[in-house]
């Protein structure tokens, strides 16, 4: 009775804003109230009552007190990066959103928040603080308590939510608990070498095919916007001349893995197969096989070049494969001009000859938040302009993205320029797109997809997929060439979780531990 008659304000101002969001505001946000709710909110009324109660039988006073600020304290911190996640990502506070966090400087952090902070968002969390601190205010004079009555018939209320809760026990995986569950699930390492699975390979010829293959990773950038896929603005001057020389091959139909980058990264560079239903349930990520195990066992020297930011944490997914590779560098701690990466590999490719077998990875920061920071003044040659049809508060954003794009366009022709005298084979791949207004449930949200909604989901994995060969390789290597105008030609879809199946067959292996590649190849 004690939570009700004596501390029944902090009961509500706690249930409110450290559970709310996981059965009001993110239904509210996803314009949906399913029944399941019903269960998160009877688990987060137990849950606040339990912690009231425990408060409760604190003493002195003056500690249960202290305590009690405390707890609402960090409610309060939880419901403002809550609202702002539901709102303004789309997405609960979850461990993706940690892992995005993470996986980026503190720069790149206020770039992202102050991209996404409509002041309606950040004036909606300071009225609800204040309602709270005017109740609490009030409460010093008068008593904001239940009577014995109105306690029994709570107590009673409280009772029917045990039942509940006891009958479908595992909300508590989506309720208060979830981030806590999501993060003591995760499971990460320092040293991915430490884990190399040493596969038997088997080659189609003697050895594999010697060559430069270049992988180059881009960032946040949807198909949709791409003009190599009939976008309406030239986005892709610099590749569409390219593949008008018959030098540059796009893909249809391929999607991402996942719609943010540290889960991209993680299916995209190893053959860890979230989909496959078979696998080990015991096996970890990081127990499959990497590409970049796969192309050093190959003979093939693996370079890492990033103008991300090196995070020393074991969670940020592309340092620990970028780790792996014989050589790595980190370029830029700014993020702001992707160029550095063709400057710092100039004597890199000039160095490069037939014989050489090198695996070359780009990471580059593309079209990452703030997209009006991803490209130099000369190259801010849309602007609102250009948009007249699109609401307003929509064209500076639709304008500094297709910028971005432009950039990015002119960066990856350059990447290009640096091999096209090599033997060599180069790879584009995003890891993500973005959904840039077209998710009619949220016709004002434009970043990363919503893993939660499936149309938002569907438009955030939306990527271009693309490959040049240089002269030399189409002339050295005739039969590959032949296998990709032929994939080339079709539409078939493809997911890029796959990329390592790919690039193994491009180097002349049949299969992996038995596992024939071709299957998994978007050349097949």
């Amino acid at each position: 009775m004690m939570p009700f008659r004596e501390h029944f304000l902090f009961f509500i101002a706690f249930f409110f804003l450290a559970t709310s969001p996981y059965f009001l505001w993110y239904q509210i946000s996803m314009q949906m109230i399913d029944l399941y709710a019903i269960f998160l909110i009877a688990h987060s009324l137990v849950f606040s009552y339990l912690i009231t109660l425990l408060v409760c039988l604190v003493k002195p006073v003056f500690l249960q007190k202290t305590i009690q600020v405390i707890l609402l304290a960090l409610a309060a911190i939880c419901f403002a990066i809550n609202f702002y996640c539901n709102f303004a990502l789309n997405s609960r506070f979850d461990a993706d959103i940690v892992m995005l966090i993470m996986g980026t400087d503190i720069k790149e952090s206020k770039e992202f928040a102050s991209t996404l902070l409509p002041k309606w968002i950040v004036l909606s969390i300071i009225g609800v603080f204040l309602v709270f601190i005017a109740l609490w205010q009030i409460s010093k004079r008068h008593q904001l308590n239940l009577g014995k009555k109105a306690s029994y018939l709570a107590l009673g209320g409280l009772c029917i939510c045990v039942l509940l809760a006891a009958r479908n026990w595992k909300a508590w995986e989506d309720g208060p608990l979830k981030l806590f569950v999501d993060m003591t699930s995760m499971e990460s390492i320092d040293d991915l070498k430490s884990h190399y699975t040493h596969p038997n390979i088997t080659f189609i010829g003697e050895n594999p095919i010697s060559t430069n293959v270049v992988l180059i990773i881009g960032e946040s950038f949807t198909r949709s916007h791409s003009s190599l896929y009939e976008y309406d603005k030239p986005t892709n001057p610099e590749l569409s001349a390219y593949r008008d020389s018959s030098l540059l091959f796009t893909f249809d139909n391929v999607d991402a893995p996942a719609s943010k980058t540290s889960n991209s990264i993680l299916f995209m560079l190893s053959t860890y197969d979230k989909t496959d239903k078979s696998s080990d349930d015991s096996k970890k990520w990081y127990d499959y096989t990497s590409i970049v195990e796969l192309m050093q066992e190959c003979g093939y020297v693996c370079y890492w070049f990033s103008n991300q930011e090196r995070v020393n944490n074991s969670n940020c997914i592309a340092r620990i494969y970028a780790d792996a590779c014989d050589k790595q560098w980190f370029l830029s701690k700014s993020g702001k001009d992707d160029y550095i990466l063709v400057d710092s590999t100039f004597e890199l490719a000039s160095n490069l000859i037939h014989r050489d077998n090198n695996f070359i990875i780009y990471h580059l920061m593309g079209s990452h938040f703030d997209y009006s920071q991803r490209y130099p003044k000369e190259f801010a040659k849309f602007t609102e302009k250009d948009y007249l049809k699109q609401p307003q508060g929509h064209r500076a954003i639709l304008a500094s993205y297709d910028n971005s794009i432009l950039y990015n366009d002119y960066v990856v022709s350059q990447i290009i320029n640096l091999y096209k005298d090599k033997d060599a084979i180069i790879l584009y791949v995003p890891d993500h797109g973005q959904v840039m207004y077209r998710d009619p449930k949220s016709p004002h949200y434009y970043a990363h997809g919503n893993k939660d909604d499936k149309v938002s989901y569907a438009l955030g994995v939306e990527i271009p997929f693309m490959i040049f060969t240089t002269r030399h390789y189409q002339k050295n290597h005739p039969e590959i060439m032949q296998r990709i105008k032929a994939g080339y030609s079709q539409t078939k879809f493809w997911n890029s979780d796959d990329l390592p199946y790919l690039i193994m067959d491009l180097i002349g292996v049949k299969d992996v531990d038995g596992e024939n590649v071709r299957i998994k190849s978007i050349l097949n």
